[in-house]
């Protein structure tokens, strides 16, 4: 082997060891301390694209989660207040059965008009002022609404029907309406025939805002099985995805230490390299 100074060759492949050693033992600190194994696309790019695939679609369910649940909040809101409803047209039907009474006299049957009259105008209020984020829900105007429930694009259409005065038929003085205890229904047999006639509205009511919250009960047990399978859908790829793109914490730890070593031979072998040059000094002696 020749013996030179200016070209140590044992100290250039030390030296360009320890480079290649030095790269690979940065690498493993950043996966042990960030956690994953794709920190670049140049990682592994074949399965950094499916990573960035499989993230898309956990965030997306995950936004898709609460769409639903906004969703489930605005059936609540409407079942509540058409709870309020309901129980102003049991009130109704009840006054409008006791007007029917053989001891109710007129002065009565216009008391009775007067508090019907208040509480389907507050079926009216509850009607116009029931609202989500600003948005009616019981006008009518609660149709159609479209909630994406997926990451995919899957949509659900919601509509909430109307339940004010006019939806629900509770005008006074129609043909089809309530009739009025006024002047001109004196006796008690015409009183009930009005009665008769009035309690088939409210019926009439009832069954509406009936069929309106059995609507809502259905959309909201669906939205909760959406979300059921929304979250095992994201508890899954979630798993999948931590197969690809995490660290195993226990290789990357076995691999510091292997090139923790290296290096440290490495440094001990570049030291050896260069007092190799050396040995041209006792030729010259």
């Amino acid at each position: 082997m020749a013996l030179n100074i200016n070209t140590n060759m044992t100290a250039l492949l030390a030296v360009q060891g320890m480079d290649v050693n030095s790269k690979m033992l940065s690498k493993t600190f950043e996966r042990l301390i960030s956690g994953s194994r794709l920190n670049t696309s140049g990682d592994d790019p074949a399965a950094f694209a499916v990573s960035t695939r499989l993230t898309a679609k956990i965030r997306g369910s995950n936004v898709a989660i609460r769409n639903a649940q906004d969703a489930i909040s605005v059936t609540q809101v409407a079942d509540a207040a058409l709870a309020e409803t309901t129980n102003a047209l049991q009130k109704v039907r009840d006054l409008m059965t006791s007007a029917a009474g053989a001891g109710v006299t007129a002065v009565d049957r216009a008391a009775i008009q007067a508090e019907v009259q208040g509480l389907i105008a507050e079926v009216q209020r509850i009607a116009v002022g029931t609202s989500f984020n600003g948005k009616g829900l019981l006008t009518g105007s609660y149709a159609g609404q479209r909630v994406l429930i997926g990451a995919g694009g899957d949509i659900l259409s919601m509509t909430i029907g109307g339940t004010s005065q006019e939806a629900l038929r509770l005008l006074f003085g129609e043909d089809t309406g309530l009739k009025l205890f006024g002047s001109t229904i004196a006796s008690t047999n015409e009183a009930v025939s009005a009665t008769i006639a009035n309690i088939a509205v409210v019926d009439a009511a009832l069954n509406s805002v009936s069929t309106v919250r059995a609507n809502l009960g259905a959309v909201q047990n669906r939205l909760n099985s959406v979300i059921g399978g929304l979250n095992t859908l994201v508890t899954s790829t979630s798993e999948s995805r931590a197969r690809i793109a995490d660290t195993d914490m226990a290789t990357e730890a076995a691999e510091l230490a292997k090139l923790q070593i290296k290096q440290q031979v490495g440094a001990a072998i570049l030291s050896q390299a260069n007092q190799t040059p050396m040995a041209v000094l006792t030729l010259l002696k």
